[in-house]
């Protein structure tokens, strides 16, 4: 496979993880999509990169998307325990 190739596959699926993230419901499929859409900037990054900085990189944006899924996670859970309900249009009103 060649760098435009593997750029080709990053794109697309940067691109259905996006379609995907506007058009579900859920906040969970939300944030599946959103690792989705760093992942596929991984792939650009190593693919269109070729250098060590890239993967280096890459590894740093694969720690930073592990920290946002965790911290992902714990927002749900909370909104989750306020709102009794996992979908996004059912969550109105935002209070402090």
């Amino acid at each position: 496979m060649t760098a435009y190739n593997l750029a080709a596959i990053a794109f697309t699926l940067f691109a259905l993880a996006t379609a995907g993230f506007l058009t579900c419901g859920s906040l969970v499929r939300m944030l599946m999509f959103l690792e989705l859409m760093l992942n596929a900037a991984n792939i650009a990054l190593v693919a269109l990169g070729g250098s060590a900085a890239s993967q280096a990189y890459a590894a740093m944006l694969l720690v930073i998307a592990a920290a946002e899924a965790g911290v992902g996670l714990a927002l749900i859970i909370a909104l989750a325990g306020a709102f009794k309900t996992l979908e996004a249009e059912n969550i109105k009103e935002l209070k402090g």
